[in-house]
């Protein structure tokens, strides 16, 4: 067993709290290598483990024993995992790469505040020098700075466990004032990297309690990501974790937050789903309507059509209508909460800026050394300064995007060159109502996350909470609501929203896992219990909570509905024909409560019954093909083949379902044309997929409507070798 198995199965040992097992494993470890670090604090643990036994076996009873095992546990989790950054710093590409950048700094915490504190002042003092130095000053400085930063952050997410005075400086050293903000933001996502690859309680109160007290709301909203995605499950030797988070559910304005949080987690992992969509169906009519080509030679503005303009003088117009049309789509999506760039900027991450880790999670500011160059070939900052304060791109976009103009700036036509820099520069895709509230902070930093997870050259080396990639045996992904942590908690006031949206966006497995955490008394958690079990294909169990929701509310639309769908899909008919009657008493009129009722009804053999009902709906809705579909098989079933013939002929000629080859099928069969219903039972063969075995189980489903027609399960089995079965 090599030594990364051995320290995760202690790990693993330690949380199904077998301190005994865990130190036999360890044992093994330090036998082979006794050089390891923390070979000390293991030995004394073996020790006052073995006197607790000892003491036990003589008989004595202790008050303490509990909380005792509780730390010895906890002692060794630490020795435990400190072991294994060790090893990942030796073994692990990203690590290994992080701890050549570190190059033995100096983290004590006087030089570290000393240092992040001169910055500012330094900065500050820039004003007095002499404007002829003042710009050599202020890009040595800066350079000499993210040096300092790029080497802490390593530092920071690949550090071992935390002391208590550890997270009391931290806390503190986020929310001092005499900082720069770029800083805190930048510590507090080296601290979660950390925190979600290593569990460590320290680290976990830390961005616990800079996300309570933090004023700067850029850095509150990464410490809130990072400690709800730090949170691990089965931790219970450390029961502070839920104790932290139960406590911060206790607040509404909490568990609100938390709420969209998890929504926005949702959009987050949609990224490539919404790229796909935008590449298939609006990037198509944006590049047709827009007056622009991309050519061997750069960007080129099309020459205008006279002849396009004679003949279609409005088509100007209508181009401009569809271009905005278009736009309108993307800054919907974009409102919603999708990520509309993601699959632009994937493409610009490959600039040997995003090599250096820190950089996927910098906030985006002019002083950056890497922008020297683009403001150089730009010749002034104002694009920069709109890129910044005026767009809502993530931070690594705003950088992708200034690095992709550097490179082509010198082919831009002229006109697009004067508008650099302007208000009309990024268009109203980039802009946003309030880029300071905390939903788009957060959203952005979301889009970062995700960007570095799926896009990072060894990000593969990491627990990856956006995909379950095998990294971990936790559970560490973005579905926090469905946590342990998070049950009978503040939060499950909220659930139930949560639980709604999920309905609304189709997304059942989840609804299915969500509602398992939580109950409530509310109807509508009834519904979305009787809906997700009809998804699950248990609609038996469905009844019972569409009832009780309708006990409640016996109008309720939409656990009526439900109620209706579970029926047909039980072929509880009679049911299903009485909750349309209720459906259709509620909504006179409507086509699909009436077209059900009378598939229910003819499924009870009550034709007479919706023979009118039928005919007047085909009437009023001459191309819809189900009333016909519906209308051909209730002629099929009272006997009158000739018209049910002409509905078929006209379903197969149009846009036929599979089923329509079958039905089609039985009409001929019944009028005795032997040779066209197999023709049409080969047909639904070949077009469904079915096996001859599924066509003969169709003929016993329907025996009640070919029996009228005296066709035998004999000639089932002879129509069945015809076709070929």
């Amino acid at each position: 067993m090599n030594v990364d198995e051995i320290l995760s199965k202690t790990i693993g040992l330690l949380m199904d709290k077998r301190l005994s097992k865990a130190i036999d494993r360890l044992d093994q470890l330090y036998a082979q290598r006794p050089s390891l670090m923390g070979h000390g604090e293991f030995e004394a643990i073996k020790t006052d483990y073995q006197l607790m036994v000892d003491y036990m076996g003589r008989g004595f009873s202790d008050s303490h024993r509990e909380s005792l095992y509780n730390s010895l546990l906890q002692r060794l989790y630490r020795v435990a995992a400190n072991l294994e950054i060790s090893w990942r710093c030796k073994n692990v590409g990203a690590y290994v790469n992080s701890f050549k950048v570190i190059d033995h700094l100096n983290t004590s915490h006087d030089f570290v505040r000393t240092v992040l504190e001169a910055f500012v002042s330094d900065i500050a003092m820039l004003s007095l020098q002499p404007e002829e130095a003042r710009e050599q000053k202020t890009a040595e400085l800066y350079e000499r700075h993210l040096s300092f930063i790029n080497r802490l952050f390593n530092a920071l997410w690949t550090s071992c466990q935390w002391t208590d005075d550890d997270c009391t400086f931290y806390t503190d050293l986020l929310l001092s004032p005499t900082l720069a903000s770029t800083d805190q933001q930048v510590i507090v996502s080296a601290i979660s990297l950390g925190a979600m690859n290593q569990f460590d309680i320290n680290k976990f109160k830390t961005l616990a309690n800079v996300y309570q007290k933090a004023t700067d709301e850029h850095v509150r909203q990464r410490a809130l990501v990072g400690w709800v995605l730090s949170i691990f499950e089965g931790m219970d030797i450390f029961p502070e974790q839920d104790a932290i988070v139960r406590e911060l559910c206790e607040n509404p304005a909490i568990a609100k937050e938390l709420l969209t949080l998890q929504i926005q987690f949702f959009y987050s992992k949609d990224a490539e789903r919404d790229n796909d969509k935008i590449q298939r169906d609006i990037m198509p009519d944006l590049m047709r309507n827009s007056n622009l080509t991309i050519g061997r030679l750069g960007i080129m503005e099309k020459e205008e059509d006279a002849i396009e303009n004679i003949l279609h003088q409005d088509a100007d117009e209508k181009r401009m209508e569809q271009l905005e049309e278009n736009v309108r789509k993307m800054m919907d999506m974009q409102k919603q909460g999708s990520d509309i760039y993601f699959g632009g900027f994937s493409q610009m991450k490959r600039f040997p800026f995003f090599n250096d880790m820190v950089n996927w999670f910098i906030p985006f500011y002019l002083n950056h050394p890497a922008l020297r160059s683009v403001i150089n070939k730009l010749g002034d900052t104002k694009f920069l300064n709109t890129l910044m304060e005026r767009s809502n791109f993530c931070e690594s976009d705003r950088y992708s995007f200034a690095f992709a103009l550097e490179q082509i700036i010198n082919q831009l036509p002229a006109d697009i060159k004067e508008v650099i820099g302007s208000d009309a520069m990024l268009g109203p895709l980039a802009e946003s109502d309030d880029m300071e509230d905390a939903m788009s902070i957060r959203r952005t930093y979301l889009q970062d996350l995700y960007r570095f997870f799926r896009l990072y050259p060894t990000a593969s080396d990491f627990i990856n909470p956006f995909e379950d990639n095998g990294k971990s045996d936790f559970v560490a992904d973005t579905f926090f609501f469905t946590y342990k942590t998070f049950m009978g908690t503040g939060l499950d006031k909220v659930k139930l929203r949560l639980a709604l949206h999920l309905y609304k966006h189709r997304q059942f497995e989840e609804l299915a896992e969500l509602l398992t955490t939580f109950q409530s008394e509310d109807s509508r958690y009834a519904i979305l219990m009787g809906y997700t079990n009809i998804d699950m294909g248990k609609a038996e169990f469905s009844y019972q909570f569409f009832d009780y929701a309708l006990k409640k509310e016996p109008e309720n639309l939409w656990a009526l509905k439900g109620k209706a769908r579970a029926a047909l899909d039980m072929e509880d008919y009679v049911t299903a024909a009485e909750v349309y009657s209720a459906l259709l008493k509620l909504e006179p009129g409507q086509k699909n409560y009436t077209m059900n009722r009378c598939v229910a009804l003819l499924k009870l053999g009550r034709t007479s019954e919706v023979r009118e009902e039928l005919f007047r709906l085909d009437y009023q809705y001459p191309d819809d093909m189900n009333v016909k579909r519906v209308l051909a098989w209730a002629m099929l079933a009272d006997k009158s083949l000739d018209k049910a013939a002409q509905l078929y002929d006209t379903l197969l000629t149009s846009t036929p379902a599979h089923e329509d080859y079958l039905n089609a099928g039985y009409c001929q069969w019944a009028m005795g044309n032997i040779q066209q219903a197999v023709d049409l039972f080969r047909e639904w063969l070949a077009k469904s997929g079915r096996s001859s075995e599924m066509l003969l189980d169709e003929f016993q489903s329907d025996v009640e409507t070919l029996s009228l027609y005296n066709i035998s399960e004999t000639d089932c089995y002879l129509m069945l070798s015809l076709v070929g079965g």
